[in-house]
C-alpha cells in the first residue's frame, strides 16, 4: 500500500467552487457552502444544543474536504463552549486529501472563517496516508484526521 495519498486535481467554477476534476464532485454548494453547512451539518445534528453541558464531546463525518465542517463546527464551539474546560473532538476520514493551497483557496471565499482558516491551513498535512491529530487547546478543540481509504482505516 502506497504511503502517499492522491491529491486531487480541482477545477474551479466562475463563482469560486472547487470541482474534483476525475469524480465530477463539488466540495460545498455554489453560492453559499457556508450557509448550507450551519443549516444542514450544525443544524442538522442539533448543535450547539447536543453539547450543552457536556464537557466533551465528540462529532465524526466522512469527507474532510476543504475543512468548512470543521472550521464552521469550531466558530460555534467557540461562541458556546459549555465551559472553559470543555473539549470538541472532531473526527474525519479523507481518502483524497487536498493541497493546502487548494484548501486555503476554497476557504478564502468566508472572511468570517479567515482566522481559523489560518489556523488550521497553518498546520495543514500532507498527502501521507495515517492519523494526524492536531490540537487547538486554547479552544478546547482537537482535530483527528484519517488519511487515507476509510475501509483501511476503521478497525
Amino acid at each position: 500500500m502506497a504511503r502517499l495519498l492522491t491529491q486531487p486535481e480541482i477545477d474551479w467554477k466562475d463563482d469560486g467552487t472547487p470541482v474534483a476534476r476525475a469524480a465530477g464532485d463539488v466540495y460545498f454548494t455554489a453560492g453559499d457552502g457556508l450557509a448550507e453547512t450551519r443549516a444542514v451539518f450544525l443544524a442538522g445534528c442539533a448543535l450547539p444544543e447536543a453539547w450543552a453541558g457536556r464537557e466533551a464531546f465528540t462529532i465524526a463525518e466522512t469527507g474532510f474536504g476543504t475543512g468548512l465542517n470543521f472550521l464552521a463546527a469550531w466558530e460555534l464551539w467557540r461562541a458556546h463552549r459549555p465551559s472553559p474546560a470543555a473539549v470538541l473532538h472532531f473526527v474525519s476520514f479523507e481518502g483524497y486529501p487536498l493541497t493546502c493551497a487548494d484548501a486555503a483557496r476554497a476557504l478564502s471565499a468566508w472572511p468570517e472563517l479567515s482566522g481559523l482558516a489560518g489556523r488550521l491551513t497553518t498546520v495543514w498535512p500532507g498527502p501521507v496516508r495515517g492519523v494526524r491529530r492536531l490540537a487547538w487547546p486554547e479552544d478546547g478543540i482537537t482535530l483527528t484526521l484519517h488519511l487515507g481509504d476509510i475501509a483501511d482505516m476503521l478497525p
